[in-house]
């Protein structure tokens, strides 16, 4: 069959709109270009006069991409990671490395290891070291002994090859034998009473219930009923089997929420201040770790598409 090349941008186009896409701003996807912002600008908006289409709204506090940008960023971030591994294959046609990931729990309980066999399936020569690390900050400086790291950290952290995940949400949840026995747990006026669920010794930077009392603009009062978890997997699982009201990050318990194993009491709260992302350092395997993100953005591409598509 052949290639319609006629309804294909240029090369260049699709990468400056992925950055754009990815950082939000047609400034910091020239300083990770090495271009001038200018230059972001005009390539944008060849690319949505050759589409016909609107690929951003250009807001205050950034881009914001709309509906038809959404839809073509999955086939673009798709094609970019098809063509990044290919060149890799051609490079290194036999060689089998491994990349080391230093990531936290969560991520790799609830994202990563449920998405492993698509990754392996699609990446068959790139082998997976794994890291557990919950305490990282990206304010931290340096990676020596990783390629890819998984870090928490405030959402304007500026530093060169950072890939921002997951904006921070947080809810209260329970599980549904919990909620019918305990019916009153809706009401947050009562919240201090119920039985909640927490992280023994969790680290200082992270979210609290103080600080989501604080976010929701409810008055904390120290909890009657708490129960110290090890650590935030050990929060889901007690709350999966009746132990009590959680505290969750949404990307945490998407799934579980959509099989009902969880409801929501609340609906997520904005904490502004802090955002999950990856982190590629500067020493190792670049071209694998460039696969392993690209491959992580394009996951989370689809699945935001697929969440507008059943809210439409």
């Amino acid at each position: 069959m052949p290639i319609h090349h006629k309804s294909i941008p240029s090369l260049s186009a699709l990468i400056f709109f992925e950055a754009s896409a990815r950082l939000g701003t047609f400034t910091k996807a020239s300083k990770e270009l090495h271009i001038s912002p200018t230059a972001v600008a005009k390539q944008i908006k060849q690319l949505e006069h050759f589409l016909d289409v609107t690929l951003f709204y250009r807001r205050k506090r950034g881009l914001e991409l709309t509906n038809e940008g959404e839809q073509y960023l999955v086939h673009v971030t798709q094609a970019l990671s098809i063509l990044s591994d290919a060149g890799h294959r051609m490079k290194h046609p036999s060689q089998s490395q491994a990349l080391n990931l230093e990531i936290g729990t969560c991520f790799s309980h609830f994202w990563l290891i449920p998405r492993l066999d698509d990754f392996r399936s699609r990446f068959p020569n790139i082998n997976l070291n794994i890291s557990i690390n919950n305490e990282r900050n990206m304010t931290q400086h340096g990676l020596p002994s990783y390629d890819v790291a998984f870090y928490y950290a405030p959402i304007d952290s500026e530093q060169k090859e950072n890939y921002l995940l997951f904006d921070e949400r947080m809810l209260l949840v329970c599980s549904p034998d919990f909620l019918a026995k305990n019916p009153e747990c809706r009401d947050l006026s009562k919240l201090w009473q119920q039985p909640l669920l927490g992280i023994k010794d969790a680290p200082s930077f992270w979210e609290s219930w103080q600080s989501w009392a604080q976010n929701t603009q409810l008055k904390y009062q120290s909890p009657t009923q708490m129960m110290l978890m090890e650590d935030q997997i050990g929060v889901i699982q007690a709350a999966i089997n009746d132990a009590g009201i959680a505290l969750a990050w949404d990307w945490h318990i998407a799934e579980l929420l959509e099989s009902e194993q969880l409801i929501a009491l609340t609906p997520p709260v904005e904490c502004y201040e802090n955002a999950f992302f990856l982190s590629r350092s500067q020493v190792g395997c670049s071209d694998d770790a460039e696969s392993f993100i690209h491959w992580v953005l394009e996951q989370l591409a689809v699945e935001k598409q697929l969440n507008l598509n059943n809210l439409a």
